[in-house]
């Protein structure tokens, strides 16, 4: 790896942790900003992370996390700062929950509902760890892209890597050709935190990535595609476990419905020892114009 390489991955990944840690404006108010983005829009993955750590910041330290499910409404502009109201919908002994709309200019761009709990003891099983291949050897998702620009003619430099993704079944974006509609995907974070929140909401922004693109598989489309209007819908997260997002986790994901206009679509998080620390799903737009 370059050393100027490195200190691009260590000074996109401090970005985003500015952009994680919320400046708190009033009671329950809180603002953020952005990461830049090649495509002009928010990732919603950033906003699903700020609204976590929003949320997180009105609940008492006893309480963790355990789902969170969010609407997206409307597409985030980059050079606007968000807005994120936690609204305290129940105290329990047990359980807490809380709702969070996050806007721009007065409009709201996502809603979420996050339920924390108090962590216990019970019950515990979890299906088979299945990861293709490991992650040594594997071309990231940076690496390909750059490929993708030099062939096409962009700019390669405006995409940021503060996430390392390296696929176990990598799409061609040049030469797109129907595939089976599942996805190994390792990925981790470009630097550590000790902070448990934040490395939940790392979690969280992470999991936004490569649903969408599961769902295009069957239909050998890329979403470079010109003519496809796609964007994330809905989206459902669920914890089980302690997260380090700067350790390598394995996204397994499959999408088994495309219709309306829309992709339904699941993952699987699993720490690389095999302990499965998180689910996904997702529902996204995948619009078809002229």
């Amino acid at each position: 790896m370059s050393e100027l390489f490195a200190e691009k991955k260590a000074q996109d990944f401090k970005t985003l942790l500015q952009v994680l840690k919320l400046e708190q404006k009033e009671d329950r108010l809180f603002r953020g900003h952005n990461m830049p983005t090649a495509w002009g829009r928010v990732y919603g993955g950033q906003v699903l992370a700020q609204a976590l750590y929003a949320a997180h910041q009105t609940v008492s330290s006893d309480f963790e996390v355990h789902s969170q499910h969010a609407y997206f409404i409307r597409p985030g502009q980059v050079n606007i700062d968000i807005d994120f109201h936690v609204e305290l919908v129940r105290d329990g002994r047990g359980f807490c929950t809380r709702r969070v709309t996050a806007s721009q200019a007065g409009k709201a761009i996502l809603i979420s509902s996050l339920s924390f709990q108090i962590p216990e003891q019970g019950l515990e099983q979890q299906c088979e760890f299945e990861a293709d291949v490991g992650f040594d050897g594997l071309q990231t998702e940076h690496e390909r892209q750059i490929e993708y620009c030099e062939a096409k003619g962009l700019d390669p430099d405006k995409r940021t890597l503060e996430i390392e993704y390296r696929s176990t079944n990598p799409f061609d974006h040049l030469k797109p050709e129907p595939m089976p509609a599942r996805v190994g995907v390792w990925m981790r974070a470009s630097g550590k935190v000790d902070d448990p929140i934040l490395n939940q909401a790392l979690l969280s922004y992470m999991s936004d990535s490569y649903l969408l693109d599961t769902s295009l598989l069957p239909h050998g489309i890329s979403y470079y595609n010109p003519k496809l209007q796609s964007a994330s819908l809905d989206h459902a997260l669920w914890f089980y476990g302690q997260i380090d997002a700067s350790q390598w986790h394995y996204y397994e994901l499959d999408s088994p419905r495309t219709g309306g206009a829309r992709g339904l679509n699941f993952g699987k998080i699993y720490r690389e020892d095999g302990t499965l620390v998180a689910a996904a799903a997702q529902e996204c737009l995948m619009r078809l114009v002229d």
